[in-house]
């Protein structure tokens, strides 16, 4: 049995969130396969390409925006609205990750190269409280003087 994918948030240099579903594709098979057969992509939903110097967009059936990470994830190219079906042959220098966002995500939160972006560990969708159990008894309070 495979774990699930990880998924993290990504935020500008505003700390604007740009992302907040985005799956890690750090294997093998998970970056190979990327986001083929998908139609669309949610404006929160991205895949991040760890490593990757190039994309290709064969048997893809929407366009994407791309942005090339440097190691420490400053932008080192934004490809808006990349079609379907074409391919970047050429590695990106510099390039150490790919993030694959939704068409106009860059657009629309201003990244541009030279952006620093901050890629969180933990999931962007908070995890709401649990209501206490219905027979949880609320703790008892101490009333004795403090010495």
């Amino acid at each position: 049995m495979s774990a699930s994918p990880r998924s993290v948030a990504v935020r500008s240099e505003s700390g604007s969130l740009v992302a907040g579903n985005v799956t890690v594709a750090d294997g093998f098979g998970t970056r190979l396969i990327g986001l083929m057969g998908r139609t669309r992509l949610d404006p929160d939903e991205g895949l991040w390409l760890l490593p990757c110097n190039g994309v290709h967009m064969f048997f893809m059936r929407t366009p994407l925006d791309i942005a090339y990470l440097d190691r420490q994830h400053r932008v080192v190219l934004c490809v808006p609205e990349m079609r379907e079906w074409r391919v970047k042959l050429l590695p990106v220098r510099r390039a150490h990750s790919a993030l694959e966002l939704a068409p106009g995500t860059l657009r629309r939160h201003g990244v541009r190269e030279g952006d620093q972006l901050s890629i969180g560990t933990e999931p962007a969708v908070p995890v709401a409280p649990q209501p206490p159990a219905a027979d949880a008894r609320p703790a008892a309070l101490s009333l004795s003087p403090r010495e």
